[in-house]
């Protein structure tokens, strides 16, 4: 008898295993093909766990299908049922409907803040947002469609996640994606002044770029009727061969002074160990970062202008708003029969040889443009250096 009780045993709990159903019933009948789990019963229901909308939403990383009994999700103040699905609780009382997800609005970018933005929902009594898709730990933003996040990286892409919710429950995630904008204007993170043959050096950057934020002016002033030479000197031109000139402006080097008699692009030359001349494809980099070099000479410039005292160009000093930090400044030119144009353009060498010029940049008063071309080694330039990647 005991061996036969077994063999039953044993045979029911294969049938379980094969069908891997359940039937609970008062009929003693099959569970119904289609069903993992039949419950069957003419005066008994079935009874789901029973919590509040609070404790509902304590539950960690609920199930797809979770179902429970929210005592008071119902906008009647009665329970409904919910069901996880899709990352967040639906209510299943028509009665009480949990708010749709909103819509992504317009963000506005900073280089260090980005002010998010999302549409109204209906039926929404609140919004949560979140730098995780975390729904448990967002901040209440109460009926608000506006986040402004601060203390953020530059040139850096950002995602974050919002909310609709109701007392019937929350919406799906919707997820939220900003770049903020280029850095532009402000001191180079970890190097944001250089000491330099007693000077100080302010830097900026722009983009991925740390520029020298001042004309370099280094060396020891030479008249203008004499060659810069290959000897044991850094060697400068100063605007009339005044060296208060070279305080305001920067030195004028000659292209061999600068690269101290070298011809590799990119090399070192005159600025400090870190440091080096900006190549051709180095300046352009930056003047498409800004637009454009129909653009960039206007947000290259420093601002102001001679005649109203309040800047160092000759008006109209056209488009000059700086808005890169780079304050370029008209240090004027050198050549053998003397200086001419300060007040009313920039010129800056590369280390870039072409042909048997130099690529250069200049900036003019009259002009929002930089304007790329060939010049002659003899010129004397002004120079700012570029940090090494």
């Amino acid at each position: 008898m005991k061996k036969l009780f077994i063999l039953i045993t044993i045979q029911v709990m294969m049938c379980y295993t094969l069908f891997a159903q359940v039937g609970i019933s008062t009929d003693n009948s099959t569970p119904d093909n289609s069903a993992m789990l039949d419950v069957k019963s003419t005066n008994k229901g079935f009874l789901p766990p029973r919590m509040t909308h609070a404790q509902m939403n304590t539950i960690i990383d609920p199930a797809n299908g979770l179902i429970i009994y929210c005592t008071d999700c119902s906008n009647s103040g009665n329970g409904a049922m919910a069901m996880f699905i899709n990352g967040s609780w639906q209510i299943v009382n028509p009665s009480c409907l949990v708010p749709l997800y909103p819509e992504v609005g317009f963000h506005v970018p900073a280089a260090t803040q980005i002010n998010w933005n999302w549409s109204t929902v209906a039926d929404a009594t609140g919004y949560k947002w979140n730098s995780a898709n975390n729904y448990t730990g967002a901040i209440d933003m109460g009926t608000t469609t506006t986040m402004t996040e601060t203390n953020l990286m530059c040139n850096t892409v950002y995602t974050r996640y919002v909310w609709a919710y109701n007392i019937c429950g929350n919406s799906i995630s919707v997820t939220l994606n900003q770049t903020t904008a280029t850095c532009m204007g402000q001191p180079c993170t970890d190097t944001p002044t250089v000491s330099y043959d007693g000077q100080i050096y302010n830097t900026v950057q722009i983009g991925a770029q740390c520029w020298f934020k001042e004309n370099l002016n280094i060396g020891t002033r030479i008249n203008g009727n004499q060659e810069q030479t290959n000897n044991s000197l850094i060697e400068k031109y100063c605007f009339l061969d005044l060296e208060s000139n070279c305080n305001i402006y920067g030195g004028l080097y000659q292209w061999n002074e600068m690269m101290q008699h070298l011809t590799t692009a990119g090399t070192q030359g005159i600025c400090p160990q870190g440091w080096h001349i900006p190549t051709d494809a180095e300046w352009t980099t930056l003047t498409t970062l800004l637009g454009g070099e129909s653009v960039a000479g206007g947000k290259m410039k420093s601002s102001g202008t001679i005649e109203t005292g309040t800047g160092l160009w000759l008006s109209p000093n056209t488009g000059a708003t700086n808005e890169s930090g780079f304050t370029a400044l008209p240090g004027g030119d050198h050549v053998i029969v003397g200086f001419y144009a300060i007040g009313y353009a920039g010129f800056y060498w590369s280390s870039s040889e072409g042909g048997t010029s130099v690529w250069s940049r200049i900036l003019s008063s009259n002009y929002n443009y930089v304007s790329r071309g060939g010049r002659g080694k003899e010129e004397g330039f002004s120079v700012r250096c570029l940090r090494d990647l």
